[in-house]
């Protein structure tokens, strides 16, 4: 690509979903009141669980109205922004608070802010029994949100690759990230110079956002946004879905999956059944597997094939809201809430 004096440039971007990200906006509905009603899922599951909300307000009694920046910089010091398994990322925030350096620049933030983060990962550092809290707030707030955020994943990631290729031709623009953040505004032209020269920058697509998050790393900036909000979106859940939608058009694999729903069967028995080839009968499962439609399960050492009813009924669901009632908005789904 050529900037505006017909030099080539190379754009260094990465994107993915991002756990710590995602994370970090939940945070700040728990800590703001005044949000409650633009993310009505989050608010109905807080005002389920008022024991997390006080737990979050009372771990950093100071800075109650602060969110948690000091986790999104232990995952980046991890290596772990990208990461979307908990299981991985809570031990890697707490092996990172050993050697996190506590004079991180972050010119994206206040100045009085930034001061807070840093004192906080100071406070982290000398106290192990902070981290353990720590890391158990951070598991306990993810953990009842998690299963919908798993099942969001493939069009999270799909909304990365999308504004990955739009940065990489066209630079970053205020429309791909609704960002009303004055910082990241007045940044912005900064941002595109140096990702002009090759500065890297990671876009995290974002389902619980409602707007976005800058943070400026050193050798990294990161922007998080709501992607799930705008076109980006709205493009990745319908190449999802146009994905489910090719592999049932399929007459062949129509008509196995119709098969699978009444008679769970081996590889085996459908080529007899269909009097077809076992490689063709497998690649059509393999098809209808990585569609999530058919599950497998191991008994008396034959992988026994069957149907996923309720895999199916969310494809019909989805083709529903899609064509019928339009998308609902990821701040608008509902969060299964917990006792």
């Amino acid at each position: 690509m050529d900037d505006e004096d017909g030099r080539q440039t190379q754009r260094t971007v990465l994107s993915g979903p991002s756990i710590a990200c995602d994370l970090s906006w939940v945070i700040h509905v728990a800590t703001r009141p005044s949000w409650k009603p633009r993310f009505p899922a989050l608010t109905e599951f807080f005002e389920s669980r008022p024991d997390l909300v006080e737990r979050v307000v009372q771990f950093w009694p100071e800075q109650a109205d602060l969110c948690f920046t000091e986790m999104v910089c232990l995952a980046n010091h991890a290596g772990m922004l990208s990461e979307t398994s908990p299981e991985v990322l809570w031990p890697a925030l707490a092996e990172a608070v050993k050697t996190i350096p506590t004079d991180l620049g972050l010119e994206s933030e206040d100045p009085d802010e930034r001061l807070i983060f840093l004192d906080r990962l100071q406070q982290l550092k000398d106290s192990p029994e902070l981290v353990a809290s720590y890391i158990e707030l951070l598991s306990d707030l993810w953990e009842p949100v998690n299963e919908r955020w798993q099942a969001a994943l493939p069009e999270l990631e799909l909304a990365g690759k999308i504004a990955k290729d739009r940065i990489e031709r066209g630079g970053l623009q205020l429309g791909m990230t609704d960002s009303t953040c004055a910082v990241f505004q007045a940044h912005l032209p900064v941002i595109n110079e140096r990702m002009n020269r090759g500065y890297p920058l990671f876009i995290a697509p974002c389902y619980f956002f409602g707007k976005s998050m800058y943070l400026e790393f050193p050798g990294l900036t990161v922007v998080g946004s709501g992607f799930t909000n705008n076109d980006l979106g709205a493009r990745a859940r319908t190449k999802a879905l146009a994905i489910r939608l090719k592999t049932v058009a399929d007459p062949t694999r129509l008509a196995l999956l119709h098969f699978l729903a009444s008679a769970p069967s081996t590889v085996s028995d459908l080529a007899n059944s269909f009097d077809l080839a076992q490689p063709t009968v497998s690649m059509h499962i393999k098809s209808l597997r990585e569609s999530g439609l058919v599950r497998a399960e191991r008994l008396n050492g034959k992988m026994q094939l069957s149907a996923d009813p309720d895999a199916v009924e969310r494809l019909l669901s989805e083709l529903r809201d899609v064509v019928v009632q339009g998308a609902s908005t990821a701040g608008q789904q509902r969060i299964p809430v917990s006792a």
